[in-house]
């Protein structure tokens, strides 16, 4: 009886890690990764560089059509940190490029 009870407890605890569990695993992101603003082309170009108003607005407007949304949080040079927000909560974290239009989660 207790081998066999010993085994069943062997055999539990070496199957639990097989399982397939990761978290967010089938969770789509909110900003995928290398994305770029609607009104720049898909290869970072854009005519000239936007003004931060431009930008804000840009931002808005992706992410509004996502159902998010946004908290500028810093803006330096060419670039702008802002937080995508759905209710309360911080969902992602991306640095905009005002230059080229592209935007990188650093969440």
């Amino acid at each position: 009886m207790k081998y066999s009870t010993a085994l069943i407890v062997i055999l539990v605890i070496l199957s639990a890690p097989l399982s397939e569990v990761y978290a967010g695993h089938n969770v789509m992101p909110v900003t995928p990764y290398g994305d770029f603003c609607p009104l720049c082309t898909k290869y970072g170009i854009c005519k000239s560089a936007m003004t931060h108003e431009d930008a804000k607005k840009a931002m808005l407007d992706y992410y509004h059509k996502k159902g998010f949304n946004i908290e500028l949080e810093k803006k330096r040079g060419r670039f702008i940190k802002v937080k995508v927000k759905e209710k309360d909560k911080v969902v992602d974290v991306i640095i905009f490029d005002r230059m080229t239009g592209r935007m990188r989660s650093i969440f």
